[in-house]
């Protein structure tokens, strides 16, 4: 039986964020995904630039391809409300090259990564975990980690059934104009209609709290947009705590994603600081990430404000001052 002092389950930038420090720091991890890397990932792709500021301060060397966005345009049921120039730039990426750069980033430090997936977990009487794959493969450690997105397996089997998830559809098509746009409305039940420029493409998508797969084909022949491969997934917004202080659910596995925008990258990469903190100091992941879980629940009781009718008409009324707009938006950035 192998032994080691933090299993990670998911090498997606949670994961590989937080085995990079671990590693760094000489503390033993492997990291478990059964993924063949580079691979596919859907999402918008939008580092912010609290999420790449971040992303520079923990892992210095790390080089990213990234399309530079200055501009971002908001819309109300069909017209246009704002458009504003953003001070800082946005960073949209494509998952799979990024996600792949993390990860090498943490092999580079010497970390083990296996090809397999998560089985189950046992807590043993002398504190630690045993960590069984689906291989068969067993190994104990003192920290589980599930860095295993909006499908936790490691969720599953610490908490049981999960319902905090979002339905978002997307596609890709040519490049277009270099710019953000929101769209919001009633009809897009409790989220947005979405286009992003990307790297060598642009993605368009909409999702939220009560979106389903029948409203995406209607809405791309809605915006006059040719129907292609529509790709679906799951964002999970519903924070959740594990019970165990050597058991942590990190980035989506958690449900940090942001509960309005629905921005997941940069609390991956900051709940995974937030683990890493948490092992390294010996205090428990509820102290170390403290001030995301308050930020999350403000965001809860935010978003049912926002997403309401009275929330969307303030949005509306606050267009007829562009500067607050802008200035709202940047403090989000």
């Amino acid at each position: 039986m192998r032994k080691t002092r933090v299993v990670i389950i998911g090498a997606g930038p949670a994961g590989s964020v937080c085995g990079y420090l671990l590693k760094k720091t000489k503390i033993d991890s492997i990291i478990v995904d059964f993924a063949h890397f580079p691979r596919e990932k859907l999402c918008g792709g939008g580092l912010t630039p609290k999420a790449y500021t971040l992303l520079e301060e923990l892992m210095p060397e790390v080089r990213y391809e990234y399309q530079a966005v200055n501009h971002a345009k908001f819309m109300m049921d069909g017209k246009v409300i704002c458009e504003t120039d953003i001070a800082k730039e946005l960073r949209m990426v494509r998952r799979k090259d990024f996600d792949y750069q993390l990860l090498k980033q943490y092999l580079g430090m010497g970390g083990e990564f296996i090809h397999d997936s998560f089985g189950a977990f046992m807590q043993q009487d002398n504190g630690t975990i045993l960590v069984k794959l689906k291989s068969g493969e067993e190994i104990t450690c003192d920290y589980l980690i599930g860095a295993d997105g909006a499908y936790s397996k490691v969720r599953k089997a610490l908490l049981g059934k999960y319902d905090g998830n979002t339905l978002w559809m997307e596609q890709y098509t040519e490049q277009g104009k270099n710019e953000f746009i929101f769209e919001f409305s009633k009809d897009y039940h409790q989220g947005y209609y979405f286009s992003f420029p990307s790297v060598g493409r642009d993605v368009v998508g909409a999702g939220g709290n009560k979106f389903q797969i029948q409203n995406f084909k209607p809405l791309l022949h809605q915006k006059g947009i040719e129907e292609t491969k529509a790709h679906g997934a799951f964002i999970p917004i519903e924070t959740v705590v594990s019970n165990h202080d050597n058991i942590i659910l990190i980035g989506d596995a958690g449900g940090f994603a942001n509960k309005i925008s629905f921005e997941g990258l940069y609390y991956a990469i900051a709940t995974a600081r937030n683990a890493f903190q948490a092992i390294v100091t010996g205090k428990s992941f509820k102290e170390t990430n403290k001030a995301i879980f308050k930020k999350k629940a403000k965001e809860t009781y935010l978003a049912r404000i926002f997403f309401s009718r009275f929330g969307l008409w303030l949005v509306k009324m606050g267009a007829h001052s562009p500067k607050l707009i802008k200035k709202v938006f940047e403090r989000y950035m």
